[in-house]
């Protein structure tokens, strides 16, 4: 959230903070309990601060709204203050005193709230109870759920699609192959509602949860395990476009790790490298000190992996990337040079030059074929770069290939690279590149 919304948010409170201690709770009870809900919400809601000093001002000024509003005679109005309240403690990770809660307030919907306000309701008892363990009570709840939401209105269809993914979650806690299956069924069934324009974060986590259901049935079943390992290395693809390394850098590691812990279960040395490939995507971007388990999860993935790989024939993780480009194709090739460089390049110096140049020598080491394919989709990347990084990149290039030792392979490598210059890049751009170069101090083969 923005510097000037985190401002305004703030100046909001005050402004609600002021109009409560105006508005008298003995003369005027219930304007006074509509501000302490409102303030409540406010604070619950705060960018700003402390988020467990937020939740707990909220529980202070819902704890004021609710001893107004009387549920006997104003049901609904305290309804809607314990699923505040029930959202505050969940937060607290107070999951038992939230589904207390949640469940008055179902119950005190029924008296005249909204079916998509009681619904709401029975979504949260749902995820209190599956967060508890009671996967089956939580099911029964996101039923309930389901069921009342109006589906004619935006607010009920992101209603059932939210609870769709919440109860197939829930049945995925189950524990059983009947489980997964219904809830490959629930995310199926919210795919199908889903518009990714519109809701894109959504798409995002029921495609990953796809990929987890599926990757889960594989291991379970030995019919059509090709099949769900296949779909859920689409699912997880899929997710990925949504939770990219700079817009979602934890969901983004998460999926790289779970995707490649798709391809280790398929056979293949190719497999293998792109388990490897993505592994290292993912311990790129995992923080060892805010997500260590799933560093420690993740490193111990890439350890077991390499082990096998290196099994006949040690080799750096650089020459399993590069030599995994040149047996895919020109997209799945495309996709990963562009997130392997783009993460190089956002590194600092020097590191961003060393990193450029060990994959450079390991293209250059492919031989004359197999190089001039890779660098092509290289070539086709650089050339969109800003020119200093543009230039960074072909200096980088230049360097990784003045460290190959033997000069026959050299010059076969600088003739896969002259080679993809003139098959990748328009007339204009083959020079300006070549003319970079050979002021660099390269020598056109």
């Amino acid at each position: 959230m923005s510097d000037q919304s985190t401002v305004d948010h703030k100046g909001a409170i005050e402004d609600l903070q002021r109009q409560l201690s105006a508005t008298s709770r003995a003369t005027r009870p219930h304007e006074h309990a509509v501000l302490a809900y409102r303030l409540g919400l406010a604070h619950a809601e705060s960018p700003a601060g402390n988020p467990v000093e937020g939740l707990r001002k909220a529980l202070a000024f819902y704890d004021v709204a609710a001893a107004i509003f009387d549920p006997r005679f104003e049901p609904v109005q305290h309804a809607r203050v314990l699923n505040a309240a029930g959202a505050a403690h969940r937060g607290l990770g107070d999951r038992r005193k939230a589904a207390e809660l949640f469940e008055k307030a179902t119950a005190l919907f029924a008296s005249g709230g909204t079916e998509n306000e009681r619904a709401a309701a029975f979504n949260n008892l749902g995820l209190c109870r599956t967060e508890m363990g009671q996967a089956a009570a939580g099911v029964e709840a996101f039923d309930a759920a389901i069921e009342l939401f109006d589906t004619y209105t935006d607010e009920g269809k992101r209603g059932v699609m939210s609870t769709l993914h919440n109860r197939g979650q829930a049945h995925t806690g189950l524990g059983t192959e009947e489980g997964l299956e219904a809830a490959l069924a629930d995310f199926e069934e919210a795919r199908g509602m889903i518009d990714p324009d519109e809701n894109p974060l959504h798409h995002g986590m029921v495609e990953h949860s796809v990929g987890v259901t599926c990757s889960a049935l594989a291991k379970l079943l030995s019919d059509g395990r090709s099949a769900f390992l296949q779909e859920a290395i689409r699912a997880f693809n899929n997710s990925l476009q949504v939770f990219t390394r700079t817009a979602f850098p934890y969901y983004h590691a998460l999926v790289k790790h779970n995707l490649g812990l798709a391809y280790e279960s398929q056979a293949g040395t190719a497999n293998l490298r792109r388990a490897l490939t993505s592994f290292e995507d993912a311990l790129a971007v995992f923080d060892t000190r805010l997500h260590a388990d799933a560093w420690k999860q993740a490193f111990a993935s890439l350890e077991r992996v390499e082990k096998q790989l290196n099994a006949d024939e040690p080799r750096s993780r650089t020459d399993h990337y590069v030599a995994l480009l040149a047996v895919i194709g020109l997209e799945e090739r495309t996709v990963l040079v562009r997130e392997r460089l783009f993460r190089l390049l956002a590194l600092p110096e020097p590191r961003r030059t060393t990193s450029v140049a060990e994959i450079a020598r390991a293209v250059g080491l492919l031989g004359f074929d197999d190089g001039r394919k890779v660098y092509e989709s290289v070539m086709k990347l650089v050339i969109e770069l800003p020119m200093e990084t543009q230039s960074g990149s072909l200096r980088a290039i230049i360097e990784g290939h003045r460290s190959i030792e033997d000069e026959e392979t050299r010059i076969d490598a600088d003739r896969a690279l002259d080679q993809a210059i003139g098959d990748a890049l328009g007339g204009p751009q083959r020079v300006a590149v070549r003319d970079f170069m050979q002021s660099e101090g390269w020598e056109r083969p």
